[in-house]
């Protein structure tokens, strides 16, 4: 018979707690059964819960269908995801009959607010995972480096399409993908990893990404940009003090690390009182707030705080969800120097905030 709280225990972010703190988590897990060759999470999903398998066995795949690993009964998968919220970077799927566990997004987000120390666990394990995560880049860069001033090339017989766009990813990729398919040239654009144009014959980006799903075959180039001195100052001259007034501690924690590995300044406050209080003290460039407060809506929020003639012009940005009203949505778009972002989109959040700098 497996015991959950013993399992709890193996989690490394949950192993300093006692055995009340690991019945209070016990008691926020939901029962899930997955019948085999059923998928359980894949590439793409949000990454808002995590898995404790109890019985069975999963497989962890990649997006050209490798299968990576296998994980079996007394162990978990999904646990980062939980702080992180970025999307699942593989699919996951029940090998055979499996029994889960499930700690979804919101109860996870009561026990951080009980036991704090959980998040400095988890930064601290992150912490790790990124200085791998950049010995291996740092890794590759060297390899780029040595490919000549094009960047690396190759075959997409050796490589599927796929694993050449992870890499632009994973390698923060300003600059082009090109590929050459018989009388065929794409280029697709990133910046700083994210992928922002494809262009190829006169197709959309999605209809031009299905049409290069089926390539075999074909030469592939990746042209990093070099970035002259005058860029990079510039780039360096958009960032600023940002003041994030949300009441989640865990989307409180995941800007503050997203935002500040870019160079922003990030303060941080749980309501309207303290922000107002944080306003006051740190001056910051622009406000990130939540839509919901006990208090009053982000549209009061907003409104209060451009009263105070030093504060007419500071830019906002809004984290909404479905649950907002169409009404609301359109008061809040009458709003100047507003901006509404979906709460699980990282990355295009940095993209506004840059943009509002």
């Amino acid at each position: 018979m497996i015991q959950i709280g013993e399992i709890i225990k193996n989690v490394p972010f949950f192993r300093s707690l006692g055995r009340d703190s690991i019945d209070f988590i016990t008691e926020k897990l939901k029962y899930k059964q997955f019948p085999a060759n059923s998928v359980i999470c894949k590439i793409g999903d949000p990454g808002d819960r995590m898995y404790i398998v109890l019985s069975g066995k999963v497989s962890v795949s990649a997006a050209n269908g490798e299968i990576l690993a296998f994980i079996g009964s007394g162990n978990y998968f999904g646990e980062m995801a939980l702080l992180t919220g970025e999307p699942r970077s593989a699919t996951v799927s029940a090998a055979s009959d499996t029994e889960t566990f499930v700690l979804e997004k919101e109860a996870f987000d009561v026990i951080l607010e009980k036991y704090p120390s959980i998040s400095i666990a988890m930064s601290k394990i992150m912490s790790q995972r990124l200085r791998e995560t950049n010995a291996v880049v740092s890794e590759k860069a060297k390899q780029i480096k040595t490919a000549g001033p094009s960047g690396p090339s190759g075959n997409l017989r050796d490589k599927h399409l796929t694993e050449v766009l992870a890499f632009c990813e994973e390698n923060s990729l300003t600059g082009t993908l090109e590929i050459k398919h018989e009388g065929d040239k794409a280029v697709i654009t990133y910046d700083k990893g994210n992928l922002s144009q494809v262009n190829l014959r006169d197709l959309t980006d999605d209809q031009a990404i299905d049409l290069m799903m089926g390539w075999n075959e074909g030469e592939f180039t990746i042209k990093p940009k070099i970035m002259t001195f005058e860029e990079e100052v510039s780039q360096a001259a958009r960032t600023g003090k940002i003041l994030v007034i949300n009441q989640s501690l865990v989307v409180r924690k995941i800007l503050e690390r997203n935002l500040g590995s870019l160079g922003h300044t990030v303060f941080t406050a749980s309501d309207f009182s303290q922000g107002i209080a944080a306003l006051q003290k740190n001056q910051p460039d622009m406000i990130i707030a939540d839509f919901k407060f006990q208090e009053l809506n982000g549209y009061e929020l907003c409104r209060q705080i451009r009263e105070n003639s030093a504060w007419e012009n500071m830019p906002f940005i809004f984290i909404t969800d479905s649950t907002i009203s169409g009404d609301m949505l359109a008061k809040l778009k009458t709003l100047p120097a507003t901006q509404i972002v979906d709460s699980e989109d990282v990355s295009h959040l940095a993209k506004i905030v840059e943009s509002l700098l």
